[in-house]
Formats: structure tokens, sequence, C-alpha cells
């Protein structure tokens, strides 16, 4: 997602992004991961999975790569 996005904080806080609080674990399911993946590959920054994303994950502070806001 970094690649797509630059300005996201996919290292920090969008690594939390797919928290579900369905699963024990908070991921979601094996399934949905691939649909999710397969979104992306096909439509990148078009597609509904980088949308949803997006959404979820703060911008990066100017020139901290690691930033959670």
């Amino acid at each position: 997602m970094s690649g797509l996005d630059p300005e996201g904080d996919w290292l920090g806080r969008g690594a939390r992004a797919l928290e579900n609080s369905r699963t024990s674990t908070g991921e979601e399911s094996l399934e949905k991961l691939y649909t999710l993946r397969e979104d992306l590959e096909r439509r990148g920054v078009n597609s509904e999975a980088f949308s949803l994303f997006q959404e979820r994950v703060p911008l990066r502070r100017d020139g901290d790569e690691h930033s959670t806001t």
C-alpha cells in the first residue's frame, strides 16, 4: 500500500487497519484478504479496497516515514 499511497501511514497505524473485532486475532478472513489483494493488484488506486483502506489510515507527518498521525 505504501507504494500506491506514499502519504499514508501504512508502516505505522496502517498495519492495524485490518483490525476486525469479529475475529479473535483482529484480521479479516483469509478469503477476504485475498479478495482485497486481487482488487488492489487489478485496479490499484482506483480499487474499492484502496479507497476503504485510505479512509482508515491517517496521513504521515511531513518527512516522517513512521509517523502515527
